[in-house]
């Protein structure tokens, strides 16, 4: 836009230079406040009750804020329970049916008046009040700014909270100042990478993203397959049904309005006199499964299983630059009629499916191949490297890419993929599991050897896994993407953190985080956690360890609440201010807008 333009736009938003100058005061005064509080999760895979949680307790920060207002004034079980209402509203407020008191009110709406204002310390007046539900928002802002020891106006404030419990509004009014604690207490969101597969709330963890505040997603290579899935990708699609036969999630895929009865039916019909032994579901998560949902979860998954291998095939041959040419299995594994038939239904299945689709735009809008956010480096997998340190080289159609440049390549051709470019759409293939796939960061992805030769071949990680240990290299990794901050990090998920065995999520002296820490129950066991919340604000970076969850209704009932350990990764001299972040340096550039603006008003109206 020219001067001119720009110029008109400001005079229709602000009607005076007296306007001018006010926004420019404010805008200058933000610039001054604490930086906003960052949460980084990754690898949630479909664990949507303990995401849900993570959110509505801030992993466990609003806790603290509880002990921080209270002290030794309020019983442990009282903090508990003020937690979980705060966590819960609706199912606390109206759990056993039974009113509650006068007081009880008083003293409740009291209390988060308390937890709102320790919430909302470094914020604005401005931003909270947009933050604050239009119904009530004039009075909630009264309540929450009122002064401290105000003799002069202390009845004006109780005879406004005794008016909203003798008008029946006391239940909304808890509920919408908890909901206000939930969202002020998580200023941004960074999924990086992996919402889907394995746990069977993918869709709850989609719908309730569509609704939060603030979030950026870098793409994880599950999420990628279910992309390339809805894109029209068939190994995309063999791949995602193969995974939810095996972790039994087929209820996600149903979820989504996408019809499996072709597969059974031809799962029934192939494979009748086919144990399928091999093919048969291992107890994930302790729980059993009767002998015939097994028998034809088995059949279902060979059936699909051949099919992908075989489409696989195919994608290899016609692509030579995916350099994989020692997975062919066999040059003339070709599908039948009724494969190929089959898999064009499941296909059309994926492709017409509405609400994948919504969902699909999000991590397509909201989502990128990395982001750079306030000096971070944030990608799911591995910034592809050769044994002596280089950035590897990958051929993207008939092209060479490394480093940087192969991210920001490979984020528009997601982005083709999506506009229904063919090889495009083939790549989405190679980004789930190719070699030196940067969401993938390993040599092969075993399939064939794992079911029909009995043995599961080693996957070896990329060099950038070893090399992320060194100091040195992290921030060459960092300056190839513009980044040169002295507390800059790279943050990267996929790979799970092994804490049982002693592994650490930090390396390269804290230049490199891993928050892969196995969110996932199928991961319990091999991580010995149940997954990281890394935590960055004002003060610090700070990595939050969780306990399993046990659930949402303990909570409600017992006021339980997730167990999580806090540790500071780094400890700034200083705190971060808003002029020294992204969000900063975009508001002043707008400051300067208006600066010159108002020179040239100035300089008109002299004239």
């Amino acid at each position: 836009m020219n001067t001119i333009g720009m110029n008109r736009l400001l005079a229709k938003q602000f009607s005076t230079p007296q306007a001018v100058v006010s926004e420019i005061i404010n805008l200058k005064a933000i610039l001054n406040l604490p930086k906003g509080t960052e949460y980084f999760l990754s690898d949630i895979h479909g664990e949507s009750e303990t995401f849900l949680h993570i959110l509505r307790n801030a992993s466990g920060v609003l806790r603290t804020k509880i002990d921080l207002a209270f002290g030794e004034e309020m019983s442990e079980n009282d903090k508990n329970k003020l937690a979980a209402l705060i966590y819960y509203p609706e199912r606390v407020l109206f759990r056993g049916g039974q009113p509650h008191d006068q007081e009880w009110y008083q003293n409740t709406i009291w209390n988060l008046i308390e937890v709102v204002k320790l919430v909302t310390a470094k914020y604005t007046r401005s931003k909270v009040r947009k933050a604050m539900p239009e119904d009530y928002r004039y009075i909630m802002d009264e309540l929450i700014n009122m002064p401290e020891h105000s003799i002069d106006k202390s009845n004006y404030y109780e005879n406004i909270i005794s008016s909203i419990i003798e008008l029946g509004n006391g239940d909304p009014f808890i509920i919408q100042m908890s909901l206000l604690i939930q969202r002020l207490a998580i200023d941004h969101l960074h999924i990086v990478g992996d919402i889907y597969d394995r746990g069977n709330g993918c869709d709850i963890i989609m719908d309730e993203l569509s609704r939060f505040h603030s979030f950026d997603i870098q793409w994880g290579n599950h999420d990628i397959l279910w992309m390339g899935a809805y894109f029209g990708n068939p190994s995309c699609v063999c791949n995602v049904i193969r995974i939810n036969c095996v972790y039994r999630n087929l209820q996600v895929i149903e979820n989504y309005g996408i019809n499996l009865r072709p597969l059974v039916t031809f799962a029934t019909e192939e494979y009748a006199d086919d144990p399928c032994d091999s093919f048969r579901i291992s107890d994930i998560y302790g729980s059993e499964t009767d002998f015939e949902t097994n028998d034809m979860l088995a059949r279902m998954t060979k059936a699909i299983t051949v099919i992908q291998l075989k489409l696989e095939n195919r994608l290899i041959m016609e692509h030579p630059e995916f350099d994989m040419s020692d997975r062919i299995l066999y040059p003339s594994c070709e599908l039948t009629e009724k494969e190929e038939k089959l898999i064009e239904i499941l296909t059309k299945e994926f492709q017409n499916s509405k609400r994948l689709g919504e969902h699909m735009e999000i991590l397509l809008n909201r989502g990128s191949m990395y982001q750079v956010y306030n000096h971070n480096l944030l990608m799911h997998g591995c910034v592809p490297v050769d044994p002596d340190g280089s950035f590897s080289h990958i051929t993207v159609a008939t092209e060479r890419y490394a480093g940087k440049a192969l991210y920001d390549r490979l984020d528009l051709l997601v982005r083709d993929a999506a506009q229904g470019d063919h090889y495009s759409v083939d790549f989405m293939w190679y980004l789930w599991c190719g070699k030196k796939s940067p969401l993938y960061g390993r040599d092969k992805m075993c399939v064939y050897t794992k079911y029909f030769e009995g043995y599961i071949e080693k996957e070896n990680k990329d060099e950038y896994y070893r090399l992320v240990k060194n100091e040195d290299f992290c921030i060459k990794v960092l300056a190839e993407f513009g980044i040169h901050g002295e507390h800059s990090v790279i943050v990267n998920g996929h790979m799970p953190v092994k804490v049982k065995n002693g592994e650490s999520p930090e390396s390269g002296n804290c230049r490199h985080i891993t928050i892969d820490g196995g969110l996932s129950k199928a991961y319990y066991k091999k991580t010995g956690i149940a997954g990281y919340t890394l935590i960055n604000n004002s003060q610090g970076l700070h990595l939050v360890c969780h306990s399993p969850f046990s659930s949402s209704d303990d909570v409600v009932q017992n006021a339980a609440d997730l167990k999580s350990e806090v540790r500071t990764l780094k400890h700034y001299e200083k705190r971060i201010l808003v002029k020294e972040t992204d969000m900063g340096r975009k508001l002043s550039a707008e400051i300067e807008v208006l600066k010159r603006f108002l020179r040239e008003y100035y300089h008109y109206t002299v004239q």
